[in-house]
């Protein structure tokens, strides 16, 4: 057995899927290669279309989307092991987290269901496969994420300074690692970046807003910034998850936005991401320290300089300064996961979840 595992994540934001290898030999994680592979139009449109929430999808599109879901892993795989030159049985497992199509993690009947066809993927590509990474957790009463704050404690914590790493992907969340010992803690924040996506495609074309730019030569709608902060989500304690079934295209255009200007739209959209983040930084019971991002919000100038403004006296960076790239912290997430799976070794927080234990997390597909 090696120490070598691959983690592949598909995320909120519909752009594609990201994989990466990464060796766990030494004291800190280390990314021996990476890929990504936007996805398919037709997967895309599919996707899309599952995630639709005025409608129940029948089963067979959800079943053939998996199938498609785990053929476009599979061909991303095979180039990434290329690209690395590595042989399948140099890597010990792969964590697969597939794609979200429903997360409702509450109450005695709670679930999050992932596309993706774990045994198929593990004989196509001749690896074991571990997915389903959710059920465990919510079994114990857990919401059944963020599951990266466990992984964010293992590469990131330190005795120096306290930290926050905010991952900004569809969704945002935040994981709270204080130098003192005391308990990692994390929940997600809001929206990070798919209702600017959803904005940017329907107005502009576009699949996001580059730098930010769009956003930036906006002005925020002081009331349009109101209501949409008003969302109960917002006032609600952790443990807390969401996704796109309470924050979607369809719920934005319910705003009454539709007589203002798209890019002042942009420009409110782009502050509720900020705000929640830093309103949630502000509101902790810790000294004040660093705050390190992660995923694909970073690319976003505006974004990141309105949150740099709004948590002061809190400092910003990116988890490059931590030693891993952040558009590959969660692909590396899934590959620790995968690696706790494999070793019989808890993969959940409860003080972030909810959960009334640790357990381990995900099912085993062998090939």
């Amino acid at each position: 057995m090696t120490d070598l595992y691959i983690g592949v994540m598909s995320g909120t934001s519909h752009d594609g899927i990201d994989a990466a290898i990464v060796d766990f030999h030494s004291d800190l994680p280390k990314l021996v290669a990476t890929a990504f592979q936007p996805y398919p139009d037709n997967l895309r449109s599919a996707l899309l279309q599952l995630n639709e929430f005025d409608q129940t999808p029948p089963l067979g599109p959800v079943l053939q989307a998996g199938r498609q879901f785990s053929s476009a892993v599979t061909k991303l795989l095979q180039s990434l092991l290329l690209k690395a030159e590595l042989d399948s049985d140099a890597i010990t497992a792969i964590g697969c987290h597939g794609h979200t199509v429903s997360h409702h993690p509450d109450g005695d009947t709670g679930y999050s269901f992932q596309l993706g066809d774990g045994a198929a993927l593990a004989v196509n590509i001749d690896i074991p496969v571990i997915c389903d990474f959710r059920s465990a957790d919510i079994a114990l009463g857990g919401t059944g994420a963020p599951l990266a704050p466990a992984f964010h404690q293992y590469a990131f914590s330190s005795s120096e300074e306290n930290r926050v790493i905010a991952n900004i992907g569809g969704i945002a969340n935040l994981t709270i690692l204080p130098n003192d010992g005391h308990p990692c803690t994390g929940f997600d924040t809001g929206p990070g970046n798919l209702l600017m996506d959803f904005w940017m495609e329907r107005q502009f074309g576009e699949r996001y807003d580059n730098r930010g730019d769009t956003a930036r030569r906006g002005n925020v709608i002081n009331p349009l910034l109101a209501k949409l902060m008003a969302h109960p989500f917002f006032a609600a304690t952790p443990p807390k998850s969401t996704g796109r079934e309470m924050f979607n295209g369809p719920w934005l255009l319910q705003q009454a936005i539709s007589d203002a200007k798209p890019d002042d739209v942009m420009a409110t959209l782009a502050e509720v991401t900020a705000r929640s983040i830093a309103l949630s930084v502000k509101q902790l019971d810790v000294k004040p320290g660093g705050l390190y991002v992660c995923g694909g919000g970073h690319h976003n100038n505006h974004l990141m300089q309105r949150i740099e403004s709004l948590i002061a006296p809190w400092t910003l960076g990116t988890t490059d300064d931590l030693g891993l790239h952040p558009d590959w912290v969660e692909a590396a997430a899934f590959a620790w996961l995968a690696r706790q799976r494999w070793l019989r070794q808890p993969g959940n927080l409860p003080e972030v979840t909810g959960a009334v234990r640790k357990t381990t997390l995900g099912a085993i597909h062998l090939p």
